[in-house]
């Protein structure tokens, strides 16, 4: 075995360039890199607002189901220009309506169609109470956490809309993805 030692025509340089180049590189990433990012925007909430990131999993699990809820009445409205009824959701198997183990864990909510594509919901225990509004394509959630609000009344002869609502106590459940749906009335 032959060892030769090799040496470098420019005495080193070329480590010093190449450490000088990486320097560089990193530099000009540190500098440029807040200009790169996607800005996040912080979603500003009104009083009667709560985001959904900071909901607990009761209310979270109970959120999900009418959400998916919403899906269908807004396609059933759509195909047949009629809103279902509570007890064609319960027939239709479309949670949360349908009376199943679901519906006992997360309180026996008791449905009531309070007005076209408004449905209320009351607990028969003290979890929360939630209103779903699917008169419009864009998801609607209004919750009452302490069960302190005033509930809908038929009878009452309301007009209803946000108003109304944040008047009675509710709070509307905002989603973070929908950044015009905290400033959407009815």
């Amino acid at each position: 075995m032959i060892i030769q030692a090799v040496v470098s025509e420019n005495k080193g340089q070329e480590g010093a360039w190449i450490s000088a180049l990486c320097v560089l590189i990193l530099l000009l990433g540190a500098i440029l890199l807040p200009y790169n990012s996607t800005g996040h925007q912080h979603q500003t909430i009104e009083p009667h607002q709560v985001l959904i990131t900071s909901l607990t999993p009761p209310p979270l699990s109970m959120i999900s189901e009418l959400r998916l809820a919403h899906e269908e009445i807004r396609y059933f409205y759509q195909a047949n220009q009629t809103w279902l009824s509570v007890n064609q959701l319960e027939q239709d198997w479309i949670a949360p309506f349908v009376k199943d183990k679901s519906w006992e864990h997360q309180g026996k909510h008791i449905w009531v169609q309070v007005a076209d594509g408004v449905y209320q919901s009351e607990p028969t225990n003290d979890s929360a109470r939630y209103i779903l509004i699917s008169q419009h394509e864009q998801l609607d959630i209004w919750i009452d956490l302490k069960q302190q609000a005033q509930p809908i009344n038929l009878e009452d002869g309301f007009a209803f809309n946000t108003a109304f609502l944040i008047k009675a106590g509710w709070t509307q459940v905002v989603f973070e993805s929908d950044n015009h749906h905290a400033n959407h009335q009815h």
